[in-house]
């Protein structure tokens, strides 16, 4: 919790919060005040829900900005139309502004009711694309009849009335159809892009969704088959693109970085702050949380005089990067393509080529921290009244890096590529354009 906030400053901010409780509020108030306290751990593991209850409710009852937006980089665009409005295309436009306010100003504000790891900006924006920019707009501004829009392409202001979550969606199916993706790229992707440069696409390290989505099934063959391809066709160039891998099991960013680098310790600590933590605010029936199960705290973990605990080596997973050497090692040129999805196990394996100067990075800032996160086991706590949705991540993951980058950051891209709204809207993967176009340069 103090890793990137004071321990002094999260107690004044929550004393501020109490202190604004003096009256009755509806949920919605209370999820206002509370979210950014929740956002003070800096770290996007850290989520905050409204209970399913509010939720359906807020379905007929709430009325929405009845567009779906992306943000690329700090640009809004807005992607689909909603609203009642029809005079004129609003699809690709740039926004300006909403009822006065820049759309910085807006994720300024609006951010604060949603974690990140450490000081990452990029994740604030990229989490408020699709529909999420309307529904935190709503969480923090409250119900708007209407929107005034100014968008750079368009003269005059737009008027737009808000509706209901069910007449939007309702207002979707009509005027877009379903995309059958019939192009649907594996989660898994292996290409001779060249006769000298290959490309690898690890876009999640989840092993059930590796075995659902990939023809593959097991990162580990994969990873196996792919560079034995790559040593046999002598290749000399490769690019590795987590920019959508938002991560999944621990230890499969270690498998991929064992293709590239030599083996060391990865973590300098893994640890628990406390076995047990009981919440007990002197009114309703306390709160018990435990961080780990019996065999996990015995046989994996050593427990220190403060009453935390510390992950041993050579148990389980460990602390060192990999646990075999693999046959077949790249030590060519490698470029690795990362963006604000770039998260967890994700980020790890960038933080590990990134510290060890292995590859060059292209794209946009990684959304996971290069110190490490707070991950593994959630704990969910829902808080007794409002039925608000807390989950807690129990371990700290300390990594072992070189202090190459702000504190705070994520992996800074020596590139960085934003893509267009039209290389964005056609599914271009425009740091791969980039690194490609860059290659062909050299030559």
């Amino acid at each position: 919790m103090y890793w990137y906030t004071p321990k002094d400053s999260v107690d004044r901010a929550f004393q501020q919060v109490r202190n604004k409780i003096t009256n009755d509020l509806n949920v919605l108030e209370f999820h206002k005040l509370i979210a950014p306290l929740v956002a003070l751990s800096r770290e996007d593991h850290t989520d905050i829900y409204l209970s399913e209850i509010t939720r359906e409710k807020l379905k007929t009852e709430a009325r929405y900005l009845p567009l779906i937006f992306v943000f690329l980089g700090e640009e809004l665009y807005c992607t689909k139309n909603a609203s009642d409005f029809q005079a004129l295309p609003l699809e690709g436009k740039q926004v300006a502004s909403i009822n006065g306010e820049t759309p910085r100003t807006i994720v300024n504000k609006i951010g604060n009711l949603f974690a990140s790891d450490g000081y990452i900006k990029a994740v604030k924006y990229s989490d408020l694309s699709g529909f999420s920019f309307s529904r935190y707009y709503f969480y923090y501004y409250g119900l708007s009849d209407q929107f005034e829009i100014k968008f750079k392409e368009i003269k005059e202001p737009i008027i737009i009335e808000g509706l209901s979550l069910n007449d939007i969606n309702k207002q979707l199916r009509s005027r877009y159809q379903k995309s059958q993706n019939p192009g649907k790229k594996d989660i898994l992707e292996y290409k001779l892009l060249t006769d000298s440069i290959a490309y690898l696409g690890i876009h999640s390290f989840d092993n059930g969704d590796i075995r659902k989505e990939s023809e593959e099934k097991n990162l580990k063959s994969f990873l196996k088959n792919s560079f034995k391809s790559i040593d046999d066709n002598r290749i000399k160039t490769l690019v590795i693109d987590v920019s959508e891998n938002t991560g999944g099991n621990e230890g499969n960013e270690g498998l991929l970085y064992s293709y590239f680098g030599n083996n060391y310790q990865k973590y300098r600590t893994v640890r628990v702050k406390t076995q047990k933590a009981i919440l007990d605010n002197g009114v309703d029936k306390p709160i018990k949380l435990k961080a780990l199960g019996i065999l996990e705290r015995v046989l994996v973990n050593k427990k220190n005089k403060d009453g935390s605990l510390e992950r041993k080596e050579g148990i389980g997973h460990g602390l060192m990067a990999y646990k075999k050497e693999p046959s077949h090692k790249f030590s060519g040129e490698t470029y690795v393509i990362i963006g604000p999805v770039t998260y967890s196990g994700g980020s790890e394996f960038s933080n590990m080529v990134y510290t060890n100067d292995l590859a060059t990075f292209v794209g946009q800032e990684t959304g996971g921290g290069y110190l490490g996160n707070t991950s593994g086991y959630s704990k969910k706590l829902v808080l007794p009244n409002s039925k608000i949705e807390i989950y807690i991540p129990a371990l700290q993951f300390v990594m072992n890096v070189d202090p190459k980058l702000p504190f705070g950051s994520g992996v800074i891209p020596h590139h960085e590529v934003i893509p267009t709204f039209e290389s964005y809207i056609k599914g271009e993967n425009a740091p791969l354009k980039y690194i490609l176009e860059k290659l062909e340069n050299e030559e």
